[in-house]
């Protein structure tokens, strides 16, 4: 098979969409060497990219305009075309004139659900192309039962076109700890210990607000001897956030680094006491596996594909309640059995979730589609 990848997201930091390829597509050169790829990327000089060039069945193609409106449409099916694609593979949004076998990757419908959490034109965008994305393609991945039965239920999907695979957690994630670089890596931050911890994007969709209100809550009620660290890059309406956030109590003991770097970002996870991501809407929520497998205990939400992805190795509560997210916290922090209980269940959760098996999966589906 020729497989084109759309990658242009891998060189997007501190997304989703950027993980998910970068890591899909660094396992595929690893189980795969039979199979001829082309990568689509806009800076084929970005560092994502060095990885393949000693690999044979790799090639790398410039997409010249980043604009997405004509990258997508005209660049890349015209370099589809060129190369003769068994399978075309992308996330969310097809080239429109695109008509050979397809392959699309939806991680979620936050789109349709928080419209408001997104830009106009980002969501005109979506409803126009997913939809029709979904219905051209030969078959869907996504990486849970939730965000599944929500493609079915919104688009008309027959569930049998789609494949639930789950996401992997990278190997740099894990409870092994170096005193001396942890040391250091928190001094370039600024973060002191004890700390709680948020990992994600600044959109509201995240529910920041109703974590800071809690953590100020805690601060006044019980004394909380914690920091509170926000790790991740401005996203949609993230200033409207910092506004709120400028307002709450204790906004000292507050920390937002910005992005950090995959590099420095498990030394974060494995120090903090308690990860909070009570999201308002999560296909997956990749960092509560990240967490899980730090060894650190997740408080995280009831709702959407979090309940799925946490299981009973988190602590699921309303994420609109903050009394129940504090005694969640509190409970943590207090209870060394449960905290070690809570630990322990996160790590074996997730022991098994690779890249390679994602990887392995995804080549299945290609597979498939290509002889359907």
């Amino acid at each position: 098979m020729k497989i084109g990848i759309d990658t242009h997201a891998a060189e997007r930091e501190g997304t989703g969409n950027c993980t998910y390829i970068r890591n899909l597509v660094s396992a595929l050169s690893q189980v795969d060497k039979q199979n001829e790829y082309v990568l689509y990327g806009i800076n084929i000089q970005h560092t994502f990219y060095r990885q393949f060039h000693d690999r044979e069945n790799f090639r790398i193609r410039k997409l010249a305009v980043e604009n997405a409106l004509v990258r997508n449409p005209f660049l890349l099916t015209r370099a589809t075309l060129k190369d003769a694609l068994d399978i075309l593979h992308v996330q969310y949004i097809r080239p429109p004139f695109h008509s050979g076998k397809l392959v699309v990757t939806i991680h979620d419908l936050g789109f349709l659900h928080y419209p408001d959490f997104f830009s106009k034109f980002e969501v005109l965008r979506s409803r126009l192309l997913i939809r029709s994305t979904a219905k051209r393609s030969g078959a869907i991945i996504t990486g849970s039962h939730f965000s599944k039965q929500d493609i079915v239920d919104s688009y008309g999907i027959h569930p049998g076109k789609i494949q639930v695979i789950s996401l992997g957690v990278s190997p740099c994630f894990s409870p092994a700890s170096d005193p001396l670089e942890t040391r250091k890596i928190l001094r370039k931050y600024g973060i002191q210990k004890p700390y709680l911890l948020f990992v994600g994007r600044l959109n509201p969709r995240k529910n920041i607000i109703s974590i800071v209100k809690t953590f100020s809550l805690m601060k006044r009620e019980h004394h909380l001897p914690h920091r509170l660290i926000l790790v991740g890059k401005k996203d949609f309406k993230t200033r409207r956030t910092l506004l709120s956030v400028d307002k709450i109590e204790h906004k000292e003991d507050l920390l937002f680094t910005g992005f950090v770097h995959d590099r420095d970002l498990p030394f974060l996870y494995r120090e903090a006491d308690v990860f909070l991501y009570p999201s308002l809407y999560e296909g997956v929520g990749l960092p509560v596996l990240e967490a899980m497998r730090s060894g650190v205990p997740v408080v995280s939400s009831n709702t959407s594909g979090l309940k799925e992805i946490a299981g009973d190795a988190g602590v699921l509560v309303d994420p609109l309640d903050l009394s129940e997210i504090s005694q969640a916290v509190l409970r943590i922090i207090s209870d060394p059995d449960f905290r070690s209980t809570c630990r322990t269940r996160g790590i074996s959760l997730t022991e098994k979730l690779t890249w390679l098996a994602t990887a392995q999966q995804t080549l299945k589906v290609y597979q498939r589609v290509h002889l359907s």
